[in-house]
């Protein structure tokens, strides 16, 4: 595997590994910041029930994970298939993921912009829905 590759992997799979925590814990908001650059944006459906994608900060998104009382209940998501496709400086990753609830899973997939910039790859935005049968009726 490319090293461009080797480095944006590792950004995303920090993302996913700092979102995952135990039932009284929180996700590690300090190390998710770490993989973004400051002024990223998401949209997300963070929840299936929600009826629609939210475009969001990093303390947006914080806030709006921790709704429905998911601290009580803890919360992982794990990495499944992955395309990434590097332009320059620039890189776009296809990431399908299993989000991890207390009593079910759900398929999603996220797709993530980055950018290299002197420290490294930096995750700039993240667009993410699961699978329309997911939350369609």
């Amino acid at each position: 595997m490319p090293e461009p590759h080797v480095a944006i992997g590792h950004a995303v799979d920090g993302a996913y590994a700092a979102l995952a925590f135990d039932a009284g814990s929180q996700p590690d908001w300090e190390a998710f910041a770490a993989v973004f650059d400051e002024r990223a944006l998401l949209a997300l459906r963070v929840f299936p029930e929600d009826v629609t994608v939210s475009l969001m900060d990093l303390q947006e998104y914080a806030q709006s994970q921790m709704r429905n009382d998911l601290q009580d209940h803890g919360y992982s998501e794990t990495p499944g298939e992955r395309s990434i496709e590097v332009i320059g400086d620039v890189a776009c990753v296809r990431q399908a993921f299993t989000m991890n609830f207390a009593d079910r899973t759900v398929e999603a997939v996220d797709v993530f912009l980055l950018r290299r910039r002197s420290d490294g790859w930096r995750i700039l935005s993240v667009a993410s829905d699961m699978a329309r049968s997911t939350h369609d009726s």
